[in-house]
């Protein structure tokens, strides 16, 4: 790095810099710290680009990116409590968008070339605003890959089955759980591989185990067996990492903003059907800050739209609410309930899928409360 870079960036940072701050920190609505290292973005020969191209590379996608999301209070506090510092350098190498952002542990981090795509400026916001927004990741599967299995306590042949058929019924309820591949080994030796549908009850017979077995590849039809309990010696439990968890087809995960804003429109809709002052949020101990939890909560937020949207539309549900709530606050525990305290209706949801309330059971469950 020469003179003439030196020079050029060190203009830069004493005459423009310091009004890209200020925008920066008018964008985010709170003083957002900064680092920039100056020394990686320099670049020999190209000093005469650095006062066009800088800005549109890292400054001016950040600040529209801070806009978009601080558009409303929502926004504004769900960015003063996650973004905890910004830093702009040239370390890896990156020429686009998507390569050069991280937003980690409440840093972003813009890594790009300092004079590359300069132009590409919608792009770069794009995927800016995309980190700022983005629900947590998920930790990924514990070292045990029994764990799943293992927590449901299922000390049994008897335990086991009726593990399966919770998460069968629970699955036919609307909750978007796998329902795993078992093969039933009998004393006769022969073994049935499919998936538990439901366990039937037969004064003359007992009980048995109706087992769906998918198609496969050529064959036309899908195949029920019926396995007499009374026969089955073991149990094999197959893709067990993946036990108890979500399908592929579940809503994504939510993000903190887009769960506060959905509170938000609840709360909208609430006030003008009941026509009063109530607020929906999240409880006061929630933090909300791992992707199990916000899954949950907006699972909740979705069943609790739809049970109270119902309530708030039938006339005696209607003065209940209005007589008995002025606060509806949603959590998340290990354990589900729902109670009316102190004016607020709380409701709680369990952490894990096979645990979350069904419209049906939100609704029992609130009205019992009411």
């Amino acid at each position: 790095m020469g003179i003439a870079e030196r020079k050029a960036a060190s203009q830069f940072e004493e005459t423009i810099y310091p009004k890209l701050k200020k925008e920066i920190d008018a964008a985010a609505h709170f003083e957002v710290p900064v680092e920039v290292d100056w020394n990686t973005l320099t670049v020999d020969g190209y000093q005469h680009l650095y006062e066009e191209a800088w800005p549109k590379i890292y400054f001016t996608p950040l600040i529209g990116a801070l806009k978009a999301i601080a558009v409303d209070d929502l926004g504004r506090e769900v960015l003063r409590s996650a973004l905890k510092r910004v830093v702009i350098r040239n370390t890896t190498g990156a020429a686009s968008g998507t390569s050069m952002v991280r937003f980690q542990d409440g840093v972003l981090t813009l890594d790009h070339e300092p004079v590359t795509n300069v132009d590409n400026l919608e792009d770069r916001q794009e995927h800016i605003q995309k980190a700022l927004e983005a629900a947590p990741e998920d930790a990924g599967h514990p070292e045990d890959p029994l764990a799943a299995f293992l927590a449901w306590n299922a000390h049994g042949v008897d335990a086991t089955l009726f593990v399966l058929q919770k998460l069968a019924w629970r699955q036919q309820a609307g909750i978007p759980v796998i329902l795993p591949r078992m093969t039933l080994l009998m004393r006769s030796g022969r073994g049935v591989t499919g998936i538990l549908r439901e366990i039937l009850e037969d004064r003359r017979e007992g009980r048995s185990v109706l087992v769906w077995v998918p198609r496969e590849s050529g064959m036309p039809y899908d195949d029920l067996v019926l396995v007499p309990v009374n026969t089955i010696e073991a149990i094999s439990v197959h893709d067990a990492p993946a036990f108890g968890a979500l399908r592929r087809d579940a809503p994504p995960t939510p993000s903190l903003l887009e769960l506060r804003r959905r509170l938000a429109a609840l709360e909208t809709q609430l006030r003008g059907l009941l026509e009063t002052s109530v607020s929906v949020g999240l409880g006061p101990e929630v933090q909300a800050t791992s992707a199990k939890d916000l899954r949950a909560l907006g699972f909740l937020a979705d069943r609790a739209r739809e049970v109270l949207e119902g309530l708030g539309k039938d006339k005696v549900g209607k003065a209940a609410l209005r007589e008995k709530v002025q606060r509806i606050q949603l959590s998340v525990a290990d354990d589900k309930g729902v109670a009316v305290s102190g004016h607020a209706l709380e409701l709680t949801t369990g952490r894990r899928p096979v645990d979350w309330y069904t419209r049906k059971e939100l609704e029992e469950a609130v009205q019992s409360a009411l």
